[in-house]
Formats: structure tokens, sequence, C-alpha cells
């Protein structure tokens, strides 16, 4: 079951929900129904030399590193 970020739209307040079967949230912070599905950015996470991960010898692009392991 995939994990979606949310957030309220009468408090403002963010929070992420494990969703099943389409089933609609509430805010954790005041109950309100009235939520909205934000945009989710996913993380890749490899081992793999190949893939940046640790051992790799080439930088990260969001980063002088030397070693993906570093970079946050």
């Amino acid at each position: 079951m995939p994990i979606y970020e949310f957030i309220c739209n009468k408090c403002a307040t963010p929070f992420e929900e494990l969703m099943r079967n389409g089933t609609k949230p509430g805010c954790p912070q005041c109950s309100s129904n009235d939520v909205r599905r934000l945009l989710s950015r996913f993380a890749v996470h490899s081992s793999s030399p190949d893939m940046g991960g640790k051992g790799a010898t080439k930088s990260c692009s969001s980063c002088a590193s030397s070693s993906c392991a570093t970079c946050h």
C-alpha cells in the first residue's frame, strides 16, 4: 500500500497517510476531511557503484563530493 502526502485545506497541516482502497484521509490536527494530495518526490537507493551508491567514483550532481554516500 502506498504512502501519500496530504495537506489540510482548513488548517494547512501537512501529513502522510498509508492509503487503502481509495479512502480519503482526515487531518490528524483538526480532523477535517477537506484535504488535498500533494505531488510527492520519491527517492531511489542503490548500493551499486554504477547507480551512484557506496563505492561510486563519480561525483554527485547535487554536490562536489566524490562519493554519493555523503550526499544528503
